[in-house]
């Protein structure tokens, strides 16, 4: 069975690697009586906060909040998802990762047939390399370098290289490397001839910027032709296709140089140029990016919230670069990224404006970037008086309070910060458009109203990435720190529990894993439990669980048979008080007949008078 087989290989791999051997071969550990800690490397930590449990092979930081197992220390370390991790900590630990039946030979070839693209790359972008430092040919391309100011140091660390500039130097040189020109055609380094079949270079006279993924693989290339040899035919930057290896709207220039320090700062700086992410990392800028040829997307968006808190887009000061800002805007509000946005002066790129004013002044100018939503306003009402032209003044505020209402609706427990933003942005509007702020609210809650249903996060999505364990009902915690204290009572709960009486999000997605796995007679333990979750925010959940139900079990005496008890008897009778909830509602709404009104209120009254002990008949 392939779920079966799934788990075993999640158990192999979890018996086979320590959780101290791994973090300590990224971070330094000291003991501390039966843990380690060590400084995180996900904020600016001064005394070591990030805790590792040799015992129950956890981690937790407790400022950032965020904890797991060895499979979620390296989907946040890597940056990758689950399946990308356990085949990281398989390799690790020399275990091969099974699939049943013919799904196992399939695998394989699929995972060898990806492998041996990945070599291909990683040989081409060697190639270029080599050529760039060593060839006399490649001169012009060194002397091109020099003057952007590029040093030796970051043509090393992002591997540049150059194409000599010829037809068929590369297709020469794979042919006795052995590789294939199918295989090199397929990852984009050459093409065929629509006229006689005959393969070609795709990159020929460009200085080459390799693309790497977060673990460093080479899965694409970027060339920017020599000046002398452009012409109006050739392009001045080129990426590879997309192939299977490579997806544009996947990758980020420089992001696997750039991660740890995007995570330290909470920050991230995306640009639009290799030579922009080069020059600045080269100046001390390290958290920088750069996107390939396409405008910053949603799955660019996904990929930096994994490191990044805050995403600061760096325009160039031309016209092109102004239309652009309007294409992520919303795209940002959706995701509840904060987002600045940073023009720079007088037409200049970010390359040229950290050699000739250096970094102190880039970093003021990062400083100075406004949010994604005072930017919009700013663009729209740009060139006109709102009390003068109110055709385009409505126009206007209709784009502002469409992109806003693609942020979260405000609710009871919303942070006061968002709230108070919103309650600015709203006067802010009122004030520019010469409009009552309950107008603008009123148009806010219908175009609000209007998107609902297609947002892209989901509820449970945003519940977890809240302050963990506070953010739980106290009824749904304690039951989940009993049953990972006390693996014996799982039966005794789920029989007397449905999953639907647990309040949705993380609550309910983990008490239907002890549902499920005692269903299927497994056991269900802490360790097997963090095993078969697979999402890393659901393991940090289970890890803080499991910390505070430690804590709790040293200071209480009360046996967690009567705990259990208690609180299935106190979880019973908020279902009732929630099924009487409803039913009121829709007696008060009168959506019944008298006869029915009469019968649910002396069923409510007999259920009342059951939960405290007097039961008894109820008259007419």
């Amino acid at each position: 069975m392939l779920v079966a087989s799934r788990y075993d290989d999640k158990e192999r791999v979890r018996e086979s690697v320590d959780i101290v051997d791994l973090i300590g071969a990224f971070l330094p550990l000291k003991r501390q009586g039966r843990n380690y800690v060590a400084l995180c490397p996900w904020h600016d930590d001064s005394r070591p906060s990030l805790q590792v449990n040799p015992q129950r092979q956890t981690w937790k930081c407790w400022v950032c909040n965020d904890g797991g197992d060895i499979f979620s220390f390296v989907q946040k370390k890597e940056g990758v998802d689950f399946r990308e991790a356990l085949e990281i900590l398989a390799d690790r630990a020399g275990i091969t990762l099974h699939r049943s039946g013919s799904q196992d030979l399939g695998a394989t070839e699929n995972r060898n047939a990806k492998n041996s693209l990945f070599a291909i790359m990683r040989w081409a972008a060697d190639q270029y390399h080599h050529f760039l430092i060593h060839s006399a040919d490649a001169k012009p391309a060194r002397d091109y370098l020099v003057s952007r100011g590029i040093s030796e140091q970051s043509i090393h660390d992002y591997q540049i290289g150059y194409a000599p500039h010829q037809w068929q130097w590369l297709t020469s040189q794979g042919a006795e490397a052995g590789h294939s020109r199918k295989s090199m055609e397929s990852v984009g380094l050459v093409i065929r001839s629509d006229k006689n079949g005959k393969f070609y270079d795709r990159y020929r006279g460009r200085v080459i910027f390799p693309i790497r993924d977060t673990q460093s693989r080479t899965v694409a290339l970027g060339g920017r032709i020599l000046p002398e040899l452009s012409d109006d035919r050739s392009p001045k930057y080129i990426n590879s296709p997309e192939t299977r290896l490579f997806s544009k709207s996947d990758q980020l220039y420089g992001l696997d140089l750039s991660r740890d320090a995007i995570a330290k700062h909470k920050q991230s700086i995306v640009v639009e140029g290799y030579t922009d992410v080069v020059m600045a990392r080269q100046h001390g800028v390290d958290n920088i990016v750069a996107v390939l040829g396409t405008a910053l997307g949603q799955r660019h968006v996904r990929l930096l919230r994994r490191y990044a808190d805050q995403i600061t887009l760096i325009l160039d000061g031309d016209e092109a670069g102004q239309s652009r800002t309007n294409e992520v805007l919303d795209l940002f509000v959706a995701e509840q990224v904060d987002l600045r946005v940073l023009t720079l002066p007088d037409k200049m790129d970010p390359c040229d404006f950290v050699a000739t004013q250096g970094a102190e002044q880039f970093r003021a100018m990062i400083g100075q970037a406004v949010d994604a939503l005072e930017h919009k306003i700013r663009v729209e009402t740009q060139g006109f008086d709102p009390n003068e032209d109110l055709h385009r003044a409505n126009l206007a505020l209709e784009k502002i309070l469409g992109t806003l209402s693609r942020s979260p609706r405000l609710q009871s427990d919303t942070d006061s910060t968002k709230r108070l933003r919103e309650q600015q942005i709203l006067a802010r509007l009122s004030r520019e458009f010469q409009i009552p702020e309950t107008e603008v609210r009123q148009r806010l809650t219908i175009l609000r109203r209007s998107v609902g249903s297609s947002k892209n996060l989901d509820q449970v999505d945003s519940v977890i990435q809240s302050p963990l364990v506070r953010q739980l009902d106290a009824w749904d915690c304690e039951l989940l720190e009993i049953l990972l204290q006390q693996p014996e009572t799982v039966a005794t709960a789920v029989e007397s529990i449905p999953v639907e009486q647990v309040s949705e999000g993380p609550a309910r997605l983990i008490f239907s894993k002890f549902h499920e796995l005692n269903q299927a007679q497994k056991p269900v333990d802490f360790h097997r439990l963090l095993t078969e979750l697979e999402d890393a925010r659901l393991k940090s959940y289970l890890v803080e669980l499991d910390e505070h139900a430690q804590q709790k079990a040293d200071r209480t005496s009360a046996a967690p048979e009567e705990r259990l008890k208690g609180l299935i008897d106190s979880i019973g009778h908020r279902q009732l008080e929630r099924e009487h909830v409803v039913k009121l509602t829709k007696l008060e709404k009168r959506g019944m007949n008298h006869e029915e009104g009469m019968e649910l209120l002396h069923h409510l009254i007999d259920q009342q008078r059951k939960q405290q002990g007097t039961s008894g008949p109820t008259d007419g």
